[in-house]
């Protein structure tokens, strides 16, 4: 009986040998190129291990490939870099793993399991200046942003999603123009010409490329090149024929609208209550669609109705029980809404650890309006939350307890090196003009989802509290165009960060409440309610 059992189970395992993987299942997944989208067909997948793509994925990263001996192929990268991959055959199609690839060609793989996406970073290889052009050679395509410094005696070239692959920090070049580049990354990769004196500059490279280049000389018109922005399509009528909730994981569920043709989409999102809108220009609504399949714990109601202002234009309303976040992907035949908890919820606030960063101090005084100085509102609102915080159970750390001097990465660096779960920026507002503007903004960085939603969680908490003019919680893209400097080190770091500007301090209303420790106490309770909302799921009111 015991050999009969025994021969069982190695045959079993024989079996496992020869059909490695026979019982892996696969998973659809995004992969984004920096942060544009690799459109391929059929869709890459993750088999529990590893990202696989079809070999079209290649065409995207401007990459070659020929065969190699068994199931290898040998990959080049357009600057010439080249590694062996071997082949997967998933389905009856031949893929590649994507960390393999970028293994040889030069880059990153960030996963995020989440949301079931895969970006890959590109690496800047080299930095160089000839015959007035500067190049920048990245393992493959980027997009970037290209603008003069106000002093108009720099140029500012930022790459996101790239990392810089030189220990340098910076290249000479002492042409009669361009005196040296510096490279930096804070959240992008960053090329800064040192001029020596103010010229105009010309892209050279397509919006997306492997090799930028920019031309500087004086020889170019003396006006400012700006990329005209394409015109939006005007918005092409599809029908919608379903809608269909599918749950993911406990607290994550996809919701796919049908469609019969490539739809338009533009979204809204609120937390009190909690909210997602999803606007569809051009859709019409098929008879049958009022009502939706399948539900889930995190979505109270979905209502899909058409506007009854426009016979093609449709709107989807998803209530939520929490605050939750959302990516958006259009398809040839539909929209797919993935919905799920922001980073660092769940739990209690008494879970959690957050670093409070009282903005300036030390020689940077901040905003001042008299005797009144910004370092020092934003040290006393840092430590009336502190002790709010540390009421509820919460572990507290400030980057600052006393008048000190700091640098802008460093703040973040504390949350960052600590594991902390947030960061909290503490600031007053100012617009040079006496009473002219008045009450409470709060910034998230560019349109990463956590600390959006954190940033509205807070602000609607800080404004209920507070009673204060309500100035919009905002990406500080609507301020610079790589963002906050004390916000950009968190880039996909997973610590979601926001500033909060907590009043103008050249308006007699706003700098008399901030003087006012009563006041700085319902500031601190209404940014605690919007952690709360955030973390516990706790309405705001």
């Amino acid at each position: 009986m015991k050999q009969a059992i025994w021969a069982s189970v190695t045959l079993l395992l024989l079996l496992c040998a020869i059909i490695p993987g026979a019982r892996a299942e696969t998973v659809p997944v995004r992969v984004m190129i920096g942060t544009r989208q690799a459109i391929v067909a059929p869709s890459p997948v993750f088999n529990g291990k590893r990202v696989l793509a079809p070999l079209s994925i290649l065409n995207s990263l401007e990459a070659t490939y020929k065969a190699a001996q068994g199931d290898k192929i040998t990959i080049t990268s357009a600057s010439g870099q080249s590694g062996e991959v071997e082949t997967v055959d998933v389905n009856g199609t031949k893929m590649i793993p994507m960390d393999g690839v970028i293994s040889a060609i030069g880059g990153d793989c960030l996963w995020d399991e989440e949301s079931n996406t895969l970006t890959l970073i590109a690496r800047v290889q080299s930095v160089e200046f000839v015959d007035e052009v500067l190049k920048i050679n990245c393992s493959f395509p980027v997009s970037c942003s290209v603008r003069n410094w106000t002093s108009g005696n720099k140029i500012i070239i930022e790459i996101p999603s790239a990392k810089h692959v030189a220990e340098a920090q910076e290249v000479f070049i002492g042409s009669p123009v361009v005196t040296r580049a510096r490279l930096g990354q804070d959240g992008v990769a960053r090329i800064v010409l040192d001029l020596e004196k103010n010229v105009p500059f010309k892209v050279l490279s397509q919006p997306v490329a492997s090799q930028i280049q920019i031309k500087v000389s004086e020889s170019l018109p003396k006006v400012r090149v700006q990329v005209e922005k394409p015109k939006a399509p005007a918005d092409q009528p599809f029908t919608v024929t379903g809608v269909e909730v599918r749950p993911v994981r406990d607290q994550q569920f996809e919701v796919v609208v049908h469609t019969d043709g490539k739809g338009n989409v533009s979204t809204s999102y609120g937390v009190d209550p909690p909210q997602i809108v999803i606007k569809l220009p051009g859709a019409i609504l098929a008879d049958s669609v009022d009502t939706h399949n399948g539900s889930h714990s995190m979505l109270k109601d979905l209502k899909l109705t058409q506007e009854s202002h426009s016979p093609t234009m449709a709107r989807l309303v998803m209530n939520l029980n929490r605050v939750m976040v959302y990516n958006v992907r259009v398809e040839e035949d539909a929209i797919r809404v993935m919905v799920r908890p922001p980073d660092g919820a769940g739990g209690t606030l008494a879970d959690k650890f957050i670093v409070i960063d009282p903005g300036h101090g030390g020689s940077q005084n901040g905003a001042c309006n008299g005797s009144v100085y910004e370092k020092d509102i934003n040290l006393r609102i840092a430590q009336e939350l502190a002790s709010a915080l540390e009421a509820e159970g919460a572990r507290v750390q400030l980057t600052r307890n006393g008048d000190a001097t700091m640098g802008l990465a460093v703040r973040s660096e504390v949350a960052i090196n600590k594991n902390a779960d947030f960061f909290i920026s503490i600031h007053c507002n100012s617009n040079g003009t006496k009473n002219s503007a008045s009450g409470i903004e709060t910034y998230y960085h560019m349109s990463e989802p956590s600390p959006l939603a954190l940033a509205y969680a807070v602000h609607a908490g800080v404004c209920s509290a507070t009673g204060m003019c309500d100035r919009k919680a905002r990406s500080d893209k609507s301020l610079y165009n790589s963002g906050l400097a004390v916000l950009r080190r968190l880039e996909n770091t997973g610590v979601p960060g926001i500033l909060v500007e907590c009043g103008y301090i050249n308006h007699s209303d706003d700098r008399s409440r901030l003087t006012d420790t009563r006041y700085r106490k319902k500031l601190a309770d209404g940014i605690v309610a919007g952690l709360k909302a955030y973390v516990e799921g706790t309405p705001i009111k």
